[in-house]
């Protein structure tokens, strides 16, 4: 079997969401070709992608004994480990990746969100910036000094959003705490977001947000929103603060009803873990289901399905209109995307579906969260097994309507 059109034909099948058949290619060529470590380096990938990332543990924990210099392996272990929610032996594999790498930055971010996972916040926040450093999560890099979290004592700080919306939404709330500190805060905000965000940016200077461009201010120090959990020491403790910290006017809808949201965005990593087809809400149908969905993509209804689901009372054009919508619903059940932190940032009754696998801002092992009082989380009990998590949820709905 040759190895390079082999290659290219599972990075197409990989491309292609087609997972299952990546992997039974991947497994011939690394029968086929044992020494190929770029073969069997595909093939842990094609098994982060299954449901169940024990057998991607297994695969990359072999890789490691055969090529104990390879990262990537390591890293492998690592995100392995995170996903059967071990965090602190994902650390150690994380550590190994960082020791054998010319560029540990990014096993240091993924050791701080395994830090993260297991509540550590003080070294998880301080390893989470280890991003900066990383091509593709790198805010722009703009020629003022990074606030080093010091009083401002008359000085102008740049904060500037970085990541998604539900990022935005979870972390906004910490734009108040700089207010306090001797300077001016100025907020590049994304223009579809200006009227939501409007309760938390009183007293900020608001800019746009003007793509890769300089902003339109003057600034002395700059910080990525994200940053502020760090610059400022946020504790497990202080939070949820102060929620709801985003309001909205409620849209007129007498019936009220169940806000469902089943997929995010296609190009999220982990998107095959955490997106799935509405077909696994049906335990809800008896109830009035609204769609909160924007963009279904591979995840689109079917059609005999599609009848069960209520269009929004007004379009769902952006962010501001989504959050009116949810503040005139009984509750909100989606998978996790933006509106899982904006339903929780409002304090609307929510329901966050999960997947098996561990995500760091959920923690571990609890049912509530310390970012959204009114959430309840919902995971599967088993990778994959979507429908007795909805049957939960549908069980939990009976004490909301």
């Amino acid at each position: 079997m040759s190895v390079a059109p082999s290659l290219a034909a599972a990075r197409g099948l990989l491309q292609a969401r087609r997972y299952g058949e990546a992997a039974q290619l991947l497994r011939r060529l690394v029968a086929a070709q044992p020494e190929s470590a770029p073969a069997a380096l595909l093939l842990g990938v094609a098994l982060l992608h299954q449901p169940d990332s024990a057998p991607a543990l297994a695969h990359f924990q072999g890789m490691t004994r055969r090529w104990p210099a390879l990262e990537d392996g390591w890293q492998g272990v690592g995100k392995a480990l995170v996903d059967l929610h071990r965090p602190d032996e994902a650390v150690v594999a994380f550590t190994e990746a960082a020791r054998v790498s010319p560029a540990p930055a990014r096993a240091l971010y993924h050791r701080g969100m395994a830090h993260l996972l297991a509540g550590r916040f003080a070294e998880g926040w301080a390893e989470y910036e280890h991003r900066l450093g990383v091509s593709e999560l790198q805010p722009r890099l703009l020629t003022a000094p990074l606030w080093d979290g010091s009083r401002l004592a008359g000085r102008r700080l740049l904060v500037v959003c970085e990541q998604g919306y539900g990022d935005v939404f979870q972390a906004i709330r910490l734009l108040p705490r700089l207010l306090g500190l001797g300077g001016t805060v100025v907020f590049e905000c994304p223009g579809e977001l200006r009227t939501l965000l409007a309760p938390v940016l009183a007293g900020c200077e608001v800019v746009p947000l003007r793509g890769r461009g300089a902003p339109d201010a003057r600034f002395d120090a700059w910080v990525p929103l994200l940053s502020l959990p760090h610059r400022l020491g946020l504790t497990l403790e202080e939070l949820p603060g102060e929620v709801p910290y985003l309001r909205a006017e409620a849209v007129a809808m007498p019936e009220g009803g169940i806000g469902v949201c089943w997929a995010g965005s296609a190009r999220h990593p982990q998107d095959h873990q955490r997106s799935m087809d509405p077909e696994f809400l049906a335990p809800l149908a008896g109830m009035r289901l609204v769609s909160l969905q924007k963009e279904a993509g591979l995840h689109a209804p079917l059609p005999e399905f599609a009848g069960v689901l209520q269009a929004p009372p007004i379009p769902l054009a952006d962010f501001a209109a989504t959050a009116r919508v949810i503040a005139g619903l009984d509750a909100v059940v989606t998978v996790d995307t933006a509106i899982a932190h904006l339903a929780g940032a409002m304090g609307r009754p929510t329901f966050l579906l999960l997947a098996h696998a561990a995500e760091w801002r959920w923690l571990m092992g609890r049912a509530d969260t310390p970012w959204y009082p009114s959430m309840r989380l919902v995971r599967q009990p088993a990778p994959g097994d979507w429908p007795a998590a909805v049957a939960m949820v549908a069980a939990g709905l009976r004490g909301v309507v």
